[in-house]
């Protein structure tokens, strides 16, 4: 994501200005690390709609999730023998933390994709922060500036981007929760645009 702003409210703000990016999906597979959350199937009904878009291909049910810190590239990044110290460490980084309710409240808008914004008082932060207090585990950009979202659809062009934004200033609001009561760490191919969640060790929260 490019052009980072630090909330929700900004990006929302700018989104008459913005251009959207479209996603392309990586020229080559790799075995791509990301530790997340799985929100099951609370955000299905609100991607009912999305698909007339020219502009955005829809995330199925079985990709949302809300992204606690994406790790990076075995073999590029992160080391296989990282990959094993980063599993094991992240039992003690998170074995305190407790479960909790998080609510999607609105629609917002990056330049690449339509998601949900996330409502948690705070909870994908102190995740976050964990997280990339890890030792091998790399913090970028999207830490500093920490926005905890369930993306809901990509762009592709910006066709109808206009059309877009009148549905979503019209229908803005969601309502959707879920009970967040475990962290995934999980590998993907990056090649595919809405690749299928190997886990490789799951974390539960308290």
């Amino acid at each position: 994501m490019s052009d980072l702003a630090t909330s929700p409210a900004a990006f929302w703000n700018r989104r008459r200005d913005l251009t959207p990016e479209p996603v392309t999906p990586a020229d080559e597979s790799a075995r791509h690390l990301v530790f997340l959350a799985d929100v099951g199937g609370a955000l299905t009904e609100p991607c009912t709609g999305l698909d007339q878009f020219d502009c955005l291909t829809v995330a199925p049910p079985d990709y949302h999730h809300v992204t606690v810190t994406v790790v990076g590239n075995v073999g590029d990044s992160i080391s296989e023998s990282a990959e094993e110290r980063i599993r094991d460490a992240a039992r003690d980084a998170f074995v305190d933390i407790d479960a909790f309710d998080v609510s999607f409240p609105r629609y917002n808008i990056f330049p690449t994709v339509v998601y949900a914004e996330v409502d948690d008082s705070g909870a994908f932060a102190a995740l976050n922060d964990r997280a990339c207090a890890i030792d091998d585990v790399p913090v970028h950009d999207r830490d500093d500036a920490f926005v905890p979202h369930a993306t809901l659809a990509q762009f592709t062009d910006d066709s109808d981007y206009d059309e877009l934004l009148d549905v979503l200033e019209a229908n803005r609001s969601l309502e959707a929760r879920a009970t967040i009561d475990e962290v995934e760490l999980v590998a993907v191919d990056p090649s595919v645009r809405f690749p299928d969640f190997e886990t490789i060790e799951r974390y539960p929260l308290q």
